[in-house]
């Protein structure tokens, strides 16, 4: 590989005894510096991408790093062999960094990352996800450079932006989850070419494919689905929900397909699937391709005569997985064709059943169509540290350095904000007081993960080698944090902020995100006796950071009212606004308000249908006029169905309870009767 120099921007190629190196994440924008720019410094310097790469530098220097990795620059682009070769080494890349920089070129330490650090591009990218999970040690840069956290200390939020469970953030090693659920990390994702839909999630399964740019997404995507078929007999890879046609004239359940998927996209509702057993197949349970398409043994059932889908050619083929939310087993429909083959149908649902398959069901045949990687453990080249560089953050630069206990230290300053401790002894305390509240407390470097001592004596410490940062109360009601930062010698940086007990963002830092209690799909159609409408969403009030926008539907959440809830975003119930155009002139344009929430234990919705052109009121107000002084504050009581007059006609809104394969546990549909 080759390997950027910090100090003087020279490229150097590296086969073997690579040095310890950090690494850039980040999204591409104009004037990139390539590989060929960065050969001719001048050239380099006049890209506009060039500041990135200074900047890049410029903290991997700061923290004793000699090498840096960059993508742009560091791959000679115009050499197939050697981006081929690249796109297959990525992840080993991200995952032998000693840290990995996430670069947020859109995100401003000026507002707190609870409000505006999810929405940044880089969640939305299609590579940036192997360069989350494969680092040991990730931390997350502003605009100006600017700490904001780690992987670890921003994990909730992490986790709300991108769907990938809390545990994976601190350290689980993804080869746990299911193929189908690693799939939806990466649903709603986006990349520049579309065949690197596939080739960006090569690392995540562990194999290994050659890019064909110009084989199209679809094929590319297939192509990874067999891939990784070769080395997994996770029957979860077929847990998947096709993409819904945008002729609205047209369904998927007229089109048959096989069991591989066409995209990531079409895992977006496989967030909570469980890996196959396939212990109980037996010998039966591996499967494969051939020129008639996928061999495999499935537990099929015919469908019963009051079934939606039913007909002598017409089975139910259990997947042998379950859902993780209540342990339901999930099914697909497959077609008879001849023999022993066989097609996907309906290929739009996935039902969840309550009766697990039966096992003297299994049937061989074939359905026409069309792994693991495990965190290395490592040793942290800051365990054990005895050397420490401490610094005030200038949101803790009222606390002064005050002493060390015992003298087991020596201690130097090496500005007013920052201290070298070089520790003597087994154990030792660096203490600091603030110079207006008199707050005191130390830092205990008596193991390899320093701990915080309050005020009391209490200490506050976490063993885990994934925690990289702590938080402490004073006795002024302010907070404290220490967050220890990844350098590239011996020493340990360590990094002091401060909240004051007035400051509005303290509930924000130690108040963990709840998952919410509600989950709710609205679909984006609406139906008429003679044609359904698409219908444009426009926003949700109170916003909402577990939501998810789509083509076909919004998904959307709502909390219980909890006791101990000190933040204003545990809402009970929201406002999803849609606008109705009627192209054919049938219709006038209305707006359309969908209220949901939770009344108690009881799901509520109402609707609220509105034509601009004489009245129309904001998402904010409606939603206030359900709050308990609001003129509407009694539709919280009507219940899961609810009508509402059109000009002549009634709209009638119905929340279900999901019996398929979907986000969140309940469906709300419109139609116009």
């Amino acid at each position: 590989m080759r390997l950027l120099s910090t100090k003087d921007f020279k490229v150097k190629e590296f086969f073997t005894d690579i040095p310890l190196y950090a690494i850039l994440s980040h999204t591409w924008e104009q004037e990139e510096v390539t590989y060929q720019d960065i050969q001719n410094l001048d050239v380099a310097k006049s890209k506009a991408g060039f500041l990135k790469v200074l900047g890049a530098c410029a903290r991997a220097h700061h923290y004793h790093f000699d090498w840096i990795w960059i993508d742009s620059c560091c791959i000679n682009k115009e050499s197939s062999a050697e981006l081929s070769e690249a796109l297959n080494s990525m992840y080993q890349y991200y995952e032998d960094a000693a840290v990995c920089y996430v670069y947020l070129s859109d995100v401003s330490r000026d507002y707190h990352p609870r409000s505006n650090f999810k929405d940044s591009r880089w969640f939305r990218r299609g590579w940036t996800l192997q360069e989350l999970l494969a680092p040991e040690f990730v931390v997350f840069l502003d605009r100006n450079w600017e700490r904001i956290g780690t992987r670890w200390s921003l994990r909730d939020l992490v986790s709300v932006a991108t769907g990938i469970p809390v545990d994976v953030l601190k350290g689980q090693i993804i080869s746990k989850y299911s193929i189908a659920q690693r799939m939806s990390w990466a649903a709603f994702r986006e990349t520049t070419r579309p065949e690197d839909q596939a080739y960006c999630l090569m690392g995540i399964f562990g194999v290994s494919m050659s890019p064909i740019y110009g084989e199209g997404g679809a094929k590319a995507f297939m192509r990874l689905q067999q891939e990784i078929i070769r080395i997994s007999d996770d029957r979860s890879i077929f847990a998947w929900v096709a993409a819904p046609s945008m002729d609205l004239a047209s369904s998927e359940e007229d089109k048959p397909r096989g069991l591989l998927a066409r995209s990531p996209y079409e895992f977006r509702m496989s967030g909570n699937v469980r890996p196959s057993i396939t212990e109980v197949m037996g010998n039966k349970s591996s499967y494969s391709f051939n020129n008639n398409g996928l061999h495999i043994h499935l537990p099929l059932n015919p469908t019963s005569s009051s079934s939606v889908h039913s007909g002598e050619d017409m089975f139910l083929a259990h997947l042998l997985c379950q859902s993780t939310r209540d342990g339901s087993y999930l099914t697909i429909y497959l077609r008879k064709t001849s023999g022993h083959q066989y097609v996907r149908c309906y290929a739009d649902e996935i039902l969840l059943t309550s009766s697990p398959p039966a096992m003297e069901r299994v049937r061989e045949l074939m359905v026409r169509e069309h792994l693991v990687t495990g965190r290395r453990f490592r040793i942290s080249n800051t365990s054990g540290a005895t050397k420490y560089n401490i610094e005030l953050l200038r949101s803790a630069w009222d606390f002064l350095y005050h002493s060390s206990q015992p003298d087991s230290c020596i201690v130097s300053c090496i500005d007013e904000h920052t201290v070298s401790v070089i520790r003597k002894m087994d154990w030792g305390v660096i203490q600091y007081k603030s110079q207006k509240t008199g707050d005191l407390f130390g830092i205990d470097l008596t193991f390899s993960k320093p701990a915080l001592k309050m005020n009391g004596g209490t200490f506050i410490r976490d063993a885990s080698v994934r925690r990289d940062t702590l938080q402490g109360k004073l006795n002024g009601g302010g907070y404290i944090f220490i967050a220890s930062e990844r350098t590239g010698d011996p020493q340990e940086k360590i990094e002091i902020g401060y909240l004051a007990k007035d400051d509005p963002e303290i509930c924000l830092w130690t108040s963990p995100l709840r998952v919410p209690d509600l989950g709710i799909i609205v679909s984006s159609r609406l139906s008429t006796k003679i044609v359904d409408y698409h219908l444009k969403f426009e926003g949700v009030f109170p916003p909402d950071p577990f939501c998810r926008i789509t083509q076909d539907m919004v998904y959307a959440t709502a909390f219980r009212p909890h006791p101990d809830d000190l933040q204003e975003s545990h809402h009970t119930f929201r406002v999803l606004t849609f606008r109705w155009d009627d192209w054919d002139g049938q219709w006038p344009t209305y707006i359309i308000h969908v209220a949901f929430g939770l009344q108690g234990s009881s799901v509520w919705t109402d609707v609220v249908v509105q034509n601009p052109s004489f009245h129309r009121e904001t998402s904010e107000r409606v939603w206030k006029s359900y709050l308990e002084s609001g003129t509407r504050a009694q539709k919280r009581t009507k219940g899961m169905e609810v009508k509402s007059k059109v000009d002549s006609e009634t709209l009638t809104a119905v929340i279900q309870k999901a019996n398929n394969l979907q986000l969140g546990d309940y469906l709300l549909r419109m139609h116009i009767q």
